[in-house]
């Protein structure tokens, strides 16, 4: 891989990790609601849960996905189901009293990423543009895309979370923080529903 690919490649993790999406608005919300130390389990569940997407991509289940079909209508489905579970649970962290909902476990965040549209579309873009021939193998290529993705979303995520933990730290907790927290989580819904209408 020459260094011009390399470095447009990392300008994309960086551009396609850092900017908004349902995981990135997740992890600012559980991060205004319930802090870092809440949020980086599901932060690094997330990182891992993405590891099969993004392996499933460098072996081949990306050209099924993006020939669309069945499969593809059924990924929208659950993606959208869980997405909208998931901001639920975010809004029922701050209108509900603290220690009535339990906070976003590790086993959440694992699914975030594989139904997230946004890093379906980022993986399949990466792969295919800066990947798929660069004359390296299959394996060095699946690992190019994992390392780079998951070093990207650990970043990132974690950037995200601290913003929410700021946001919280400035207004503090009460009517105001939980406007914030139900705009937060419909503005996850709203990327995810714009992601799968792409």
């Amino acid at each position: 891989m020459d260094p011009a690919t390399l470095l447009a490649f990392a300008v994309f993790i960086i551009v396609m990790t850092g900017t908004p999406g349902p995981g990135n608005l997740t992890f600012l919300a559980i991060g205004a609601s319930a802090g870092y130390r809440t949020a980086f389990p599901v932060i690094l569940a997330s990182v891992v849960g993405a590891w099969p997407l993004k392996l499933s991509v460098a072996y081949g289940l990306g050209h099924v996905m993006a020939g669309g079909g069945t499969i593809v209508t059924v990924f929208k489905v659950l993606s959208m189901a869980y997405m909208t579970y998931l901001a639920w649970r975010i809004v029922s962290l701050s209108i509900k009293p603290k220690g009535e909902v339990a906070l976003p476990s590790f086993w959440e965040g694992l699914l975030i990423h594989p139904l997230s549209p946004k890093t379906w579309a980022m993986n399949l873009v990466a792969f295919s543009t800066f990947l798929a021939g660069n004359g390296l193998g299959i394996h060095e290529n699946a690992l190019i895309l994992l390392v780079g993705f998951s070093l990207g979303g650990l970043v990132f995520h974690s950037l995200w979370a601290l913003v929410g933990v700021s946001i919280l730290a400035v207004i503090g907790e009460g009517p105001f923080m939980r406007a914030i927290t139900v705009v937060m989580a419909a503005g996850m819904l709203a990327a995810t529903a714009w992601a799968l209408l792409l």
